[in-house]
């Protein structure tokens, strides 16, 4: 089943859909099949919106309309980092050493030297504090540049936010208390796909997997892109992305079938063919898929 906000973002721009490469002519032709077996006609105009935003909004209302009834206790949110999440939470002790640890101390010290300078105040005793109160910003001038050192040579990972998360609270162990929430599923949207824009889904789905503490968040990308060698560049990976699931497969299917049919060329043979393994190895999958599993969790 077809995602049902799918066909609004639809459209041609100069003649070709918005779902093709200009610059390849089988992503073009494939593009209009495609585009007819989905019922767009040729006129159709794409929203002047970016079209990535308006998927992940649009995306984003439907997964937790589907979910309420069956899921309450599940929350999507478009466009959150990943420290938002209690298994990712400890990735911000970086960012919070990188701030000024010693500011109360300084305001502290500066306080008592006020405080020895007021009038009447003995003059050696201000003069010993004053030694003391000089000494201690020297020491803390020294601990903080250490302390930036050793996190510059640390680093800090760089990541992307998560275009989609569907998360729950949980209560802590120990407390029983509410915690952070915890991410359940964390989705890459890619309208279309290029070799570097699968690349960041593989790199994002790595460094989930290396850095979480915890079970792993199911992680997938969600597009409309209809060539299947572009899909393979996720599908056939590693595991850095547990699947990729389509806007509107059923319609893909019949487009490469028609668009591959009726010939002997090699290359749409192999495209049919690549097509058909993706779906029987459950690489690629239909968007009602994603909205049912999300309803287990």
């Amino acid at each position: 089943m077809p995602a049902p906000f799918t066909s609004s973002l639809c459209g041609y721009r100069d003649g070709r859909p918005n779902t093709s490469d200009k610059g390849d002519p089988g992503s073009v032709g494939l593009g209009k099949v495609f585009f007819e077996a989905m019922g767009i006609p040729s006129d159709a105009i794409p929203p002047q919106q970016a079209v990535g935003n308006l998927m992940a909004s649009q995306m984003a209302s439907d997964l937790q309309s589907h979910l309420a009834p069956g899921a309450p206790h599940l929350t999507v949110v478009p466009e959150k980092p990943f420290t938002s999440f209690e298994q990712f939470s400890h990735l911000n002790a970086g960012r919070e050493l990188r701030g000024d640890m010693a500011a109360d101390v300084i305001r502290a010290v500066n306080e008592l030297q006020r405080f020895s300078a007021a009038p009447g105040f003995e003059s050696d005793l201000r003069a010993t504090i004053n030694i003391h109160l000089n000494q201690i910003r020297a020491e803390i001038q020294q601990a903080e540049e250490r302390r930036r050192q050793l996190l510059n040579l640390l680093g800090e990972e760089s990541l992307l936010k998560l275009d989609i998360t569907v998360s729950r609270t949980v209560g802590s162990p120990l407390t029983g208390q509410e915690t952070l929430p915890h991410l359940i599923a964390g989705l890459s949207l890619k309208w279309t796909l290029r070799t570097d824009r699968a690349q960041d889904c593989r790199s994002q789905g790595s460094k989930m997997a290396a850095l979480r503490r915890g079970r792993m968040p199911h992680f997938a990308a969600v597009t409309m892109e209809p060539r299947p060698s572009m899909l393979a560049l996720l599908g056939k990976g590693s595991g850095d992305v547990d699947c990729v699931y389509h806007l509107n497969l059923p319609a893909l299917d019949s487009a490469i079938e028609e668009y591959c049919s009726g010939t002997q060329r090699k290359p749409r043979m192999a495209m049919r063919d690549n097509f058909k393994r993706l779906c029987e190895h459950r690489r690629i999958r239909d968007y009602d898929e994603l909205r049912s599993y999300l309803a287990t969790l």
